[in-house]
Protein backbone atom coordinates (compact mmCIF):
# COMPACT_ATOMS: atom_id res chain seq x y z
CA UNK A 1 0.00 0.00 0.00
CA UNK A 2 1.67 3.46 -0.98
CA UNK A 3 2.13 6.29 1.45
CA UNK A 4 -1.04 8.65 2.18
CA UNK A 5 1.61 11.64 1.99
CA UNK A 6 3.61 13.21 -0.45
CA UNK A 7 6.65 14.95 -0.25
CA UNK A 8 7.22 18.12 0.94
CA UNK A 9 4.32 17.64 3.64
CA UNK A 10 4.96 19.23 7.07
CA UNK A 11 4.27 16.45 9.53
CA UNK A 12 4.44 15.94 13.61
CA UNK A 13 5.40 12.77 15.24
CA UNK A 14 3.14 11.59 16.88
CA UNK A 15 3.44 11.28 21.00
CA UNK A 16 3.08 7.36 20.93
CA UNK A 17 6.67 7.20 19.25
CA UNK A 18 9.18 5.90 21.94
CA UNK A 19 12.11 6.32 20.48
CA UNK A 20 12.40 9.87 21.78
CA UNK A 21 11.17 11.73 18.16
CA UNK A 22 7.63 12.36 20.09
CA UNK A 23 6.83 15.70 19.12
CA UNK A 24 9.16 16.58 16.82
CA UNK A 25 8.14 18.23 13.26
CA UNK A 26 9.85 17.60 10.27
CA UNK A 27 9.27 17.34 6.15
CA UNK A 28 8.36 14.39 4.22
CA UNK A 29 11.72 13.79 2.23
CA UNK A 30 10.56 10.51 0.50
CA UNK A 31 8.09 8.10 0.48
CA UNK A 32 7.76 4.52 0.08
CA UNK A 33 5.14 1.95 0.77
CA UNK A 34 4.90 2.11 4.73
CA UNK A 35 1.93 1.07 6.09
CA UNK A 36 3.71 -2.07 7.58
CA UNK A 37 7.18 -0.28 7.97
CA UNK A 38 9.38 2.51 8.93
CA UNK A 39 9.46 3.64 5.00
CA UNK A 40 9.04 7.32 5.00
CA UNK A 41 11.81 9.42 5.35
CA UNK A 42 11.41 12.72 7.03
CA UNK A 43 13.66 15.49 7.77
CA UNK A 44 12.88 16.81 11.08
CA UNK A 45 13.97 20.39 12.70
CA UNK A 46 16.39 19.57 15.34
CA UNK A 47 18.37 22.64 15.97
CA UNK A 48 18.49 22.46 19.69
CA UNK A 49 21.06 19.34 19.24
CA UNK A 50 23.15 21.78 16.93
CA UNK A 51 22.14 20.86 14.04
CA UNK A 52 19.41 21.78 11.59
CA UNK A 53 17.54 18.36 10.24
CA UNK A 54 17.55 15.09 11.37
CA UNK A 55 16.72 12.05 8.89
CA UNK A 56 14.84 9.14 10.33
CA UNK A 57 11.98 6.69 9.09
CA UNK A 58 8.50 6.36 10.18
CA UNK A 59 5.43 4.01 9.36
CA UNK A 60 2.46 6.17 8.36
CA UNK A 61 0.55 5.57 11.31
CA UNK A 62 3.66 7.23 13.10
CA UNK A 63 3.04 10.65 11.97
CA UNK A 64 0.06 13.17 11.80
CA UNK A 65 -0.02 16.80 9.72
CA UNK A 66 1.60 19.43 11.74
Amino acid sequence: MKSKWEPGTRVRVKSSVSDGTAGLTGIIERVNYAQTEEATSVLLDHPEAGFQTLGAFFRDDELEAA
